[in-house]
C-alpha cells in the first residue's frame, strides 16, 4: 500500500520521527497540566497566552501586533477551518485531509478517517493510525463527531490518592523500564514514575480475550509483561488483523488524558500478563507533581542568590522549566573544554570542581553544595567549560538548558559581569 509514492512505513516512520523530534507528545501533556491547573474559564486565551510566555521566540509573530500580518493569517485560518470541516463532514479531498494544519491532537496523531473515504485510502491510513500507536483515539467515529472531554480532578481532595500495588522488585524495575522510554512518562521526574509504577495494577487475559474494543471508550493505559496480542480494525464490517505486540510494548496512552472511543481492537493471542493504569490515578499523580514540584521549586529557587533579581513569575517560570536529575558517586556533570549548554542547581549533594593548567596538573578548585549553581558563564559567553565538574556521592541536579536560560536569565547578565570577582569566588563562577 502505498500513499503519494511512499510506502505506508515510510510515512508512518516519517510522523513518527517528527512526534519524536519535536516532542509534540511533551507540549501537549504541559499545556494539559496547565489548564488542569489553573483550570481557566477561557481554555483557549489560555494557551494562546501560555504558549506565548513559554516560548516567546517561537510565538513573537503573535505578539507584533501587525495589521498586515493578521490579514493572511486569518485567512490561513479560515481555509484551514474550512477544509476541517469538509473532513469532519466527509467531503474533504485526500489532500485537505492530508494537509490540514488545524487539528486536535488526537485528529493528528490518529489520522482521522470519514466513512466516504475510499476502501484503499481508509485501508492504508487505518494501518497508519495503528502502527503509530493502537490506542491512539479519533473524535470521529463512522463519519460522526464525537466528545472528547477530560474529568475534572480535585487534587487537594482527601479522597485523592492513587492506589498502590505490590509488586516483586524485578517486576517494578520491568515497568519503570518501559516507561522509561514512553514518551508520555518521560518528562516525569523518578518520584513520579515511581508513582506511577505503584499504582498500576495487574491484568491477565487468555487467548481470544479482547482487551480493548473499537469504538468503545478507553480508560486504561496497557504495559505488556508476558504474552503477544494482536490488533485489529473493522473493515466493511469485518475486523482484520493489522499488527502484533510483546513484551514491552504498550498502548492506550490517550486514554490516560481524554475519555475518547477506541481507534482499534486488541485481543490476546496468547496467555497474556499486563499492568494497567487508569485515567483518574495518573491525572492525580500528574496534577499533585506539578504542584507539589512548583511549590517545592519555589521555595528552594528562593534561597538562590543568583535568582533575588527575578520578579515573582520569573522564579515560577525558572520553576516550570527546571529539569531534575540525580547522578551517582563520580558522575561527570560537565568537562572542561566542552560547549556549555546547561546551567545547574545542585539541589541536593556536593559536586567537586576540578581544572588541568598548563603542565597537565589537575587541582581542585572548588566544592559546591545544596543552592549553589554552575555553567552560567559558559553560556553567557559561550566560552568552554573552564572546570570538570564531578558528583560527590549521590547529587540532585536541578538544569535549565541554553535557550531558556538566556530568556529567562540573559537580563541579569549585566549585574552578574558588575560582580564577576567576588561572585566568582563563591560561587565558582568560571566553570
Amino acid at each position: 500500500m502505498t500513499d503519494g509514492g511512499g510506502s505506508t512505513a515510510d510515512v508512518q516512520a516519517e510522523l513518527q520521527e517528527y512526534l519524536n523530534a519535536k516532542d509534540i507528545n511533551g507540549l501537549f501533556i504541559q499545556i494539559v497540566e496547565q489548564l488542569l491547573i489553573q483550570k481557566p474559564d477561557n481554555p483557549i486565551g489560555f494557551i494562546v497566552e501560555y504558549l506565548v510566555k513559554r516560548h516567546p521566540d517561537k510565538t513573537r509573530a503573535m505578539s507584533l501586533g501587525v495589521a498586515a500580518a493578521a490579514a493572511p493569517l486569518s485567512a490561513a485560518a479560515a481555509a484551514t477551518a474550512s477544509a476541517t470541516d469538509r473532513r469532519l463532514s466527509g467531503a474533504a479531498t485526500a489532500k485537505e485531509r492530508k494537509s490540514s494544519a488545524l487539528m486536535t491532537p488526537a485528529d493528528f496523531v490518529g489520522h482521522i478517517l470519514s466513512d466516504e473515504e475510499s476502501d484503499s485510502e481508509a485501508e492504508d491510513d487505518y494501518v497508519d493510525d495503528v502502527q503509530l500507536k493502537p490506542s491512539l483515539s479519533s473524535t470521529v467515529v463512522g463519519g460522526r463527531r464525537v466528545s472528547v472531554c477530560a474529568e475534572l480532578v480535585d487534587p487537594n481532595a482527601k479522597q485523592a490518592e492513587p492506589s498502590k500495588y505490590p509488586k516483586s522488585k524485578q517486576e517494578a524495575n520491568r515497568i519503570l523500564d518501559i516507561l522509561s522510554e514512553n514518551l508520555m512518562f518521560k518528562h516525569l521526574d523518578p518520584g513520579s514514575t515511581e508513582r506511577v509504577m505503584e499504582a498500576m495494577f495487574n491484568v491477565r487475559k487468555e487467548p481470544g480475550d479482547c482487551i480493548i474494543k473499537e469504538g468503545e471508550e478507553g480508560d486504561n493505559f496497557y504495559v505488556i509483561d508476558e504474552g503477544t496480542i494482536d490488533v485489529y480494525i473493522k473493515k466493511e464490517g469485518k475486523e482484520i488483523k493489522v499488527k502484533s505486540m510483546g513484551v514491552g510494548e504498550s498502548f492506550g496512552e490517550l486514554a490516560l488524558m481524554y475519555s475518547t472511543p477506541r481507534t482499534a481492537t486488541c485481543k490476546a493471542a496468547t496467555s497474556l500478563r499486563l499492568w494497567a493504569l487508569d485515567r483518574i490515578s495518573f491525572k492525580l499523580i500528574l496534577m499533585q507533581t506539578t504542584t507539589s514540584r512548583r511549590k517545592q521549586y519555589k521555595t528552594f529557587l528562593d534561597r538562590v542568590p543568583i535568582l533575588h533579581e527575578l520578579t515573582e513569575y520569573e522564579v515560577l517560570t525558572v520553576a516550570d522549566s527546571l529539569v531534575e536529575e540525580v547522578v551517582e558517586d563520580g558522575h561527570v556533570i560537565c568537562e572542561q573544554g566542552d560547549v556549555g549548554e546547561a546551567f545547574y542547581i545542585i539541589k541536593d549533594g556536593t559536586v567537586v570542581c576540578r581544572q588541568t593548567d598548563a603542565t597537565g596538573e589537575v587541582v581542585e578548585v572548588a566544592r559546591l553544595g545544596e543552592g549553589h549553581y554552575f555553567g552560567e558563564l559558559a553560556l553567557m559567553t559561550s566560552k568552554a567549560r573552564q572546570a570538570t565538574v564531578t558528583a560527590v556521592g549521590q547529587t540532585t541536579l536541578l538544569s535549565m538548558d541554553r535557550k531558556t536560560f538566556k530568556r529567562i536569565l540573559g537580563r541579569m547578565e549585566d549585574i552578574l559581569q558588575r560582580n564577576m570577582e567576588s561572585y566568582r569566588k563563591i560561587q565558582a563562577q568560571a566553570i
